[in-house]
């Protein structure tokens, strides 16, 4: 389906354009002029690799943000924590904040600053995909996929979701692995101690009930609102 601006563009080649009244053919040319100038917008989706139902979040996002500032945004759609390190891989880079002894693990893949890297150098064209590794030791690998690109005249002044599904894990459960069999010992009967010893935990460290189907998508927004773009 055409976008509102290529129908515009399409009226203003017609061979009976120059009929119409010249009012009418000034407010064509000035929405067109609007929409040349306007901001680029990614909708990105967000999805945890290795669950099943999947977690995920629909973001929409500049296409001129660094990929340090897409990490920033991943954390707070999700619901992590930013305790950990993090990198974007894409089929010929690693995308992440450089380490002095980075030269010794980079020697089959471009090694780029993530500070410095605006993710429309990867991500220029529907339906590509990079992904985005957080902590290395429970190794959460989320699939970022660009859904569409569009064109807004007013411009976003932070990361807006507009979709997702269920609740992010906890930090430090041990991965796709820990987090699945937390799932299965909140259903299991014959764990009652470990489901015990988990929701102390839990509650510790994140202070209210744990359920993994959750997803309050205002707050979500909230914790987006903090990342300012202008």
């Amino acid at each position: 389906m055409p976008t509102a601006w290529e129908t515009l563009k399409k009226i203003t080649k017609l061979s009976d354009y120059e009929t119409l009244p010249a009012s009418l053919r000034h407010e064509i040319e000035k929405t067109l002029e609007r929409v040349k100038k306007a901001e680029t917008i990614y909708q990105l989706k967000i999805q945890l690799r290795g669950i099943r139902p999947p977690i995920w979040r629909r973001v929409l996002v500049p296409s001129d943000i660094t990929f340090d500032q897409l990490h920033l945004i991943i954390q707070e759609a999700m619901g992590w924590g930013n305790y950990h390190l993090y990198q974007f891989e894409t089929s010929d880079a690693i995308i992440d904040v450089p380490h002095p002894d980075d030269h010794f693990m980079t020697l089959w893949k471009d090694k780029l600053d993530s500070r410095k890297t605006p993710i429309k150098k990867y991500l220029s064209k529907e339906k590509q995909k990079v992904v985005y590794t957080y902590d290395f030791g429970d190794n959460w690998d989320h699939i970022i996929t660009l859904e569409k690109i569009e064109k807004r005249i007013e411009p976003l002044t932070h990361p807006i979701c507009i979709k997702g599904s269920r609740a992010c894990p906890p930090e430090d459960v041990g991965g796709v692995w820990g987090y699945q069999d937390a799932i299965d010992m909140m259903k299991d009967n014959t764990r009652k101690q470990e489901r015990e010893e988990f929701l102390e935990w839990y509650g510790e460290w994140h202070g209210d009930d744990f359920d993994p189907e959750s997803f309050d998508i205002e707050e979500v927004n909230q914790r987006l609102a903090t990342i300012r773009f202008k």
